[in-house]
């Protein structure tokens, strides 16, 4: 997990060092979705030496639409806000997935977890300060992003426990591929070597994370992830800090502590929840 949260952090200071080389947000999208595609591809044809059907093709296709819209989001707002902005902003994933599995999916939510989820979006007011400093187009877009991601994360729900990972990432990847070649082809720039290996190494990278995510994920709890997941903002300052002179005023620090402690909360009761059904299912067999 902490292999996973590098990663991200990384990919993040590339997306944004790509975008300050002239790139558009749709080519660099094209390029992750593509590299990430051949990269689970070699995956794939090593460990399994075929490529597994699967009948959640349509629904895959649908949540890459918006896939695809929250990776462009997340790009455009990398580009107009600070690094350490961005990723403590994207702490509030979560929290839209909470609302959205209450809204959506008719999951009982209560007055705890709102609780939490109330005081994450006390943290989001905390880093973006409105009324005190205007609230600035790239913080919209990486909300954005976030509530998008939240819908993506909410479909993969039900499908992911019937598939492997890499069929899912697989399928993914090839669908948002597909997905951004348009947008890509109307504002493409050639790139020169240093760019292309950059642009080639999100993908891989990016891919190496979600598989390493998804590793964590079968090892431990995810109320023992959510810990290592708040080391992606000293991370991410490192390669600000580094590769662009960036430094995190408090605010971020403050407010991304709020979101997190929140985040935490939630993926905790959620592993409480399902500890009590699962003994309730073992005890009524």
């Amino acid at each position: 997990m902490l292999g996973a949260t590098f990663i991200s952090g990384l990919q993040n200071c590339l997306m944004r060092l790509i975008a300050d080389q002239g790139i558009d947000a749709f080519q660099i999208t094209l390029f992750r979705n593509v590299f990430g595609l051949l990269s689970v591809f070699a995956i794939m044809l090593w460990s399994e030496r075929r490529i597994p059907g699967t009948p959640w093709v349509w629904l895959i296709a649908l949540s890459c639409i918006l896939h695809v819209a929250s990776m462009l989001a997340f790009i455009m707002g990398l580009s107009l806000l600070p690094l350490n902005e961005s990723a403590a902003l994207a702490f509030a994933a979560p929290l839209f997935v909470t609302i959205g599995a209450a809204l959506f999916l008719g999951e009982k939510v209560r007055a705890r977890r709102w609780s939490a989820v109330a005081a994450g979006f006390i943290g989001v007011l905390i880093i973006l300060r409105p009324g005190v400093v205007p609230v600035s187009l790239g913080a919209a877009l990486i909300l954005f992003s976030c509530m998008l991601g939240a819908a993506v994360t909410l479909m993969f729900k039900n499908f992911a426990g019937h598939e492997r990972p890499t069929t899912l990432i697989f399928y993914q990847c090839l669908i948002a591929s597909v997905f951004s070649v348009p947008g890509a082809a109307w504002v493409w720039v050639t790139p020169d070597l240093p760019t292309f290996g950059a642009l080639a190494s999100i993908g891989l990278i990016g891919t190496l994370g979600w598989l390493a995510f998804l590793r964590a994920c079968k090892l431990i709890d995810a109320s023992a992830i959510q810990p290592i997941e708040f080391v992606k903002l000293p991370s991410v300052a490192f390669f600000a800090y580094f590769m662009f002179g960036e430094v995190p005023d408090k605010w971020v620090w403050l407010g991304a502590a709020v979101i997190f402690s929140s985040t935490l909360f939630i993926a905790h009761r959620e592993a409480v929840v399902a500890r009590q059904r699962a003994l309730a299912a073992g005890g009524e067999r």
